[in-house]
């Protein structure tokens, strides 16, 4: 496997993991029942899939603390963010 690969297979690990871990802290938040919150993460993650990145999850996220009155500012919600990635990094490239 080529350093690039290597790389390439990291960073969507980390995206997936990162994504999931966004789904459940916010499906929690939000209210989601529990037997309801497995959808709600895969929903999350599945809307990474229309563009890389954790735009169109941010976009999801806060339209659904919007959309149930839960207040979060896109500032409050990027740093959640950037906070699961760092921590999601930091578990990833410890075990390769």
């Amino acid at each position: 496997m080529t350093v690039e690969e290597i790389d390439l297979a990291t960073r969507d690990q980390v995206n997936a993991r990162r994504n999931f871990i966004a789904g459940l802290w916010a499906g929690q938040r939000l209210g989601v029942p529990s037997a309801e919150l497995s959808d709600y993460v895969q929903s999350v993650m599945d809307s990474d899939l229309l563009q890389r990145g954790c735009g169109n999850v941010a976009k999801m996220l806060k339209a659904d603390f919007d959309r149930t009155g839960k207040m979060i500012t896109e500032s409050e919600l990027a740093s959640r963010l950037r906070h699961i990635e760092h921590s999601v990094r930091a578990e990833i490239l410890c075990t390769d």
